[in-house]
C-alpha cells in the first residue's frame, strides 16, 4: 500500500495514533483532505467487528476524517485500480 500512495503522489504516514485508534494510513491529499485509510483483512467481515469498525469511524469523522475502507485482496489483485482510486482523492 505504501508504494501505491507514493506513486499517486499523497503524503501518508502508516500506523499513526489519533487518540485511542491506530490508523492503518493516515493519508494527507494535495489540497489537505485528510483521510483514514484503512486496509481490511478477513478480521474485518464478522458482524462484531463491523459494528466495532463503524463506531470506530464514527468517531474518527467527528475529528475531521474522511474514512477509507480498502479489501487488502483488492490491493493484491487489482493493484492498477487501487492506484487509481487513489489518485484521485482530493
Amino acid at each position: 500500500m505504501s508504494k501505491l500512495l507514493s506513486e499517486a503522489g499523497l503524503w501518508y504516514h502508516p500506523q499513526h495514533r489519533e487518540g485511542r485508534y491506530r490508523l492503518d494510513f493516515f493519508v494527507v491529499s494535495p489540497f489537505g483532505t485528510r483521510y483514514d485509510l484503512e486496509v481490511d483483512g478477513r478480521q474485518h467481515w464478522s458482524a462484531e467487528q463491523l459494528s466495532a469498525d463503524e463506531v470506530r469511524d464514527k468517531a474518527l469523522e467527528g475529528l475531521g476524517y474522511m474514512i477509507i475502507r480498502i479489501d487488502a485482496r483488492e490491493i493484491l489483485s487489482q493493484p492498477e485500480r487501487v492506484r487509481v482510486f487513489l489518485g484521485r482523492l482530493v
